[in-house]
């Protein structure tokens, strides 16, 4: 069973649960002023605090819940935020949909009646709030990983591209504005600025509130996306892009090793946020010493793969022309006896007063039997 014990002592713990506090207070405020004023925007604004509050629930998850292996789970539950963060995108990527259909249907049904409201303010500003919490609020939690590690969506790239022209005539604003923005950051600016431009414009433009809340759901969209895709890859079980030149370099390293025949049945994918996983089989000669050949390619690759199982699968061969110069029978020391039936010798001494052609026939049979068997020695390491 899955066992979640939320540990007070941690300090991170303690702020995401006062944020996820807050952004639920912030929630039931959206919440009431949709019922009141009726309006899409601050739907939208609602769904994104909702997002703000279930990305620190993943906070109190990825530091409550237990990563100790278990007899049904082979990594414990390492993989829960990953799994809360990708829930989280997804939920948020839905809800833009959903918004991004009513506000075509209503911008067709040609039917608004909505009136300027201190509430769209106040909406904003509780929007904000719960995005910036979710941005700065903790530290090292995993929505802030997956925010910087994933790839910049396209609203980020279209600011920076306008950043850069800003830039370019104010040099001053470098500083703040040529450092890639925080998607959430951005997306409490873009809120807000819909919410504020909904609360001027209603009056005179009845479909503004609808046009607002199309514009904001698609930024929602565009800016989950990255989020929601750079999480699915790691549950299932994918490699990276930027590692696997260093991973081709470790694996080329680890088939030179005296006594490696070759490196297979390798499979690489990432644990978690920040752990690699892997499984290699590596086929070595039957003098080699396993334990020194296990050891170096536990060095090679733990410089990237952080959790490794090797296997030592030791080849074996039979040579049987070199065995029949000798006249003995060919047999295998590692071979169990049950392969071997009582008669064998006295079958082989038999097969020399046969003719040629029988005795081939003899050769082909007992090649057969003393060639179909290997002997596997299987060695993992943790």
């Amino acid at each position: 069973m899955v066992t979640i014990t939320i540990a007070w002592s941690n300090s991170n713990v303690r702020q995401a649960c006062v944020g996820a506090i807050i952004c639920s207070l912030c929630i039931l405020f959206l919440v009431g002023s949709v019922s009141i004023t009726r309006s899409l925007v601050l739907t939208a604004a609602a769904w994104l605090s909702v997002f703000s509050f279930f990305s620190l629930i993943s906070t109190v998850i990825s530091l409550s819940v237990t990563h100790k292996p278990s007899v049904n789970y082979t990594y414990g539950f390492v993989r829960a935020p990953v799994l809360a963060v990708f829930a989280t995108t997804v939920l948020a990527t839905l809800a833009a949909i959903f918004l991004i259909k009513e506000s075509l249907e209503h911008i067709l049904e040609n039917d608004h009646h909505l009136h300027p409201h201190g509430l769209y303010i106040f909406g904003a500003v509780a929007a904000s709030v719960s995005l910036e919490i979710a941005a700065y609020g903790v530290k090292n939690q995993p929505i802030q990983h997956v925010l910087t590690a994933s790839s910049s969506s396209s609203l980020q790239e279209h600011f920076a591209d306008i950043s850069h022209a800003v830039c370019y005539v104010l040099p001053g604003l470098s500083v703040l504005l040529l450092p890639r923005l925080n998607a959430l950051s951005l997306l409490a600016f873009l809120t807000t600025g819909a919410c504020v431009i909904t609360h001027w414009f209603i009056l005179d433009m009845w479909w503004i509130d609808a046009a607002a809340t199309l514009f904001l759901s698609i930024c929602i969209f565009l800016t989950m996306w990255p989020l929601s895709k750079y999480t699915g890859r790691i549950l299932l079980q994918t490699t990276p892009p930027h590692i696997h030149n260093q991973l081709d370099r470790c694996i080329s390293e680890a088939s030179t090793i005296d006594g490696v025949l070759e490196l297979r049945l390798a499979h690489f994918w990432q644990l978690d946020f920040t752990t690699m996983a892997g499984t290699v089989d590596v086929r070595v000669r039957r003098d080699a010493d396993e334990q020194l050949v296990l050891a170096l390619v536990t060095e090679k690759l733990s410089a990237v793969i952080s959790v490794l199982t090797v296997q030592i699968v030791k080849d074996v061969t039979t040579n049987w022309q070199t065995t029949c110069k000798t006249n003995s029978v060919p047999y295998d020391l590692y071979r169990p006896s049950q392969f071997h039936p009582s008669g064998s010798s006295k079958q082989f001494e038999e097969s020399h007063s046969h003719s040629h052609l029988h005795e081939h026939e003899h050769g082909n049979n007992s090649h057969d039997q003393g060639y179909g068997h290997s002997d596997d020695v299987h060695l993992a390491l943790h």
